[in-house]
């Protein structure tokens, strides 16, 4: 879990402030057949805490996947990078993303961040054409 404590940046004074941090993503974000993250997830963001304790959080994520094209089959991997913009509120009935007791537990805003950059496809090359027979496989007219 990564969490930020609302309570200790107050008692600090760290209204503001960057985090850069890593963390192992649930399998279950990636939707296409035979691939997995072959890094962490790592993320770079900035933050600021308002007088009203809620808190915007400013950056990007990146990640490897790993695993079989989902054209051609062949073994083969891709960086991926996507935004993090997110915005924590201290009450229940929040837009966009609420917390309580003083503690904001990022999953489920990383995981957005995620799904949202995910490709739908994993290949090896953009043009990549897929399986190729040869004319010896080709069925006879």
């Amino acid at each position: 879990m990564m969490i930020i404590d609302i309570r200790k940046l107050n008692v600090q004074k760290k209204y503001s402030g960057e985090l850069v941090f890593e963390y192992d993503a649930d399998e279950k974000l990636i939707n296409i057949p035979f691939v997995k993250f072959s890094s962490p997830v790592k993320v770079r963001a900035d933050y600021e805490l308002f007088e009203d304790d809620s808190l915007e959080l400013r950056g990007e994520i990146s990640f490897e996947l790993s695993g079989q094209c989902s054209r051609c089959l062949k073994e083969t991997s891709m960086n991926v990078k996507g935004e993090l913009d997110a915005y924590f509120e201290p009450r229940k009935d929040a837009e966009d993303y609420s917390y309580s007791g003083g503690k904001i537990d990022l999953t489920e805003a990383l995981e957005d961040a995620v799904m949202a950059c995910m490709p739908f496809l994993l290949l090896c090359d953009e043009n990549c054409e897929g399986i190729r027979y040869s004319n010896e496989n080709q069925p006879k007219n």
